[in-house]
């Protein structure tokens, strides 16, 4: 299937940074407002769940026009809202509109389509279930306890998905979709809650499908680290076509991200470290033509510096 890319698409994005680890992120895509906490690639993930619900409201819902809010938190732990109020912190907006809450890792774009659709069938009951509940909750509890309740949401999320959703879950979405040209140059394609890399130098073949991506670190010509989590990766060597098998990062600390320093194309090496919160770093070096990644680089710089500070000290 070729690229499903609408060029009337408005897509407005806000990225407010917390130093340089992660940002609050709002953007709007038609009638459908997302915000959340980014990291990496979730930022473009996002991106892709608020266009299949802009493009599932087009095809199927045409005469729905209230506005959909989308809070969606990339999380090891499973929580869903769903709700009709107004309620969404970074856009500050005032009109009332569906509002799905979302923590998940996996299948997240397919547990907001089965979320909107229940409250665009049963829109008439959330605004009902709002009313009972402004007149009966305190004043101060009224931006997070508002949802239907979390039997009724299960069995909506488990419930086997019908061809409206299948249909929209199958159209690919290319990471940047806000960018112009986005469809060149992609590293990737988000299709049925599962990320494509695609190799943009040889005819966009597939060479890897993961379900989820931390972050990629990626040089035009030698070519991409997919990491798919904090401290497990892949990386895709463009110029010989070649797939790594999966390295570990050893000993991996809490951080947020990592940062590619820095790229060598003579010697065929990629740099790249990561900050604690002391404000340590680790750093490492890819060698793209040996699939091999090298770490403790810190220790090795340390060892070299104090070796010559001593060669240094006898003359």
């Amino acid at each position: 299937m070729k690229y499903f890319i609408l060029i009337f698409l408005f897509l407005v994005t806000l990225l407010k940074s917390f130093g340089h680890t992660y940002a609050s992120m709002t953007g709007r895509i038609g009638n459908v407002y997302y915000e959340g906490l980014v990291i990496g690639e979730t930022q473009y993930q996002n991106q892709a769940i608020a266009f299949l619900c802009h493009h599932f409201l087009k095809t199927y819902y045409p005469s729905f026009k209230k506005k959909v809010y989308l809070e969606l938190n990339h999380s090891n732990t499973i929580d869903y809202k769903l709700s009709y109020d107004n309620q969404f912190d970074y856009a500050k907006v005032k009109s009332l509109g569906i509002r799905i809450r979302l923590d998940q890792q996996f299948n997240r774009a397919e547990t907001v389509l089965k979320l909107l659709e229940y409250g665009i069938l049963n829109f008439s009951e959330l605004k009902t279930a709002r009313k009972k509940f402004l007149a009966s909750a305190d004043e101060y509890d009224r931006t997070d306890e508002l949802t239907v309740d979390s039997l009724t949401l299960k069995k909506v999320v488990e419930s086997p998905m019908n061809e409206k959703i299948k249909n929209i879950l199958n159209i690919q979405v290319p990471r940047n979709l806000s960018r112009i040209k986005s469809n060149f140059y992609t590293e990737y394609y988000f299709q049925n809650d599962t990320f494509y890399f695609k190799d943009f130098l040889h005819k966009d073949s597939v060479y890897l499908e993961l379900k989820q991506v931390y972050q990629i670190i990626s040089d035009y010509y030698l070519g991409t680290i997919i990491l798919e989590t904090d401290s497990t990766g892949y990386f895709y060597n463009r110029e010989t076509k070649k797939l790594s098998s999966k390295f570990t990062i050893k000993n991996k600390l809490e951080s947020f991200y990592f940062d590619h320093t820095s790229t060598d194309n003579n010697k065929k090496r990629l740099y790249f470290e990561y900050e604690i919160y002391t404000k340590k770093k680790y750093k490492f070096i890819y060698l793209a033509d040996k699939l091999m990644l090298i770490s403790k680089v810190e220790d090795y710089e340390d060892e070299f510096i104090q070796k010559d500070i001593e060669k240094n000290k006898k003359y």
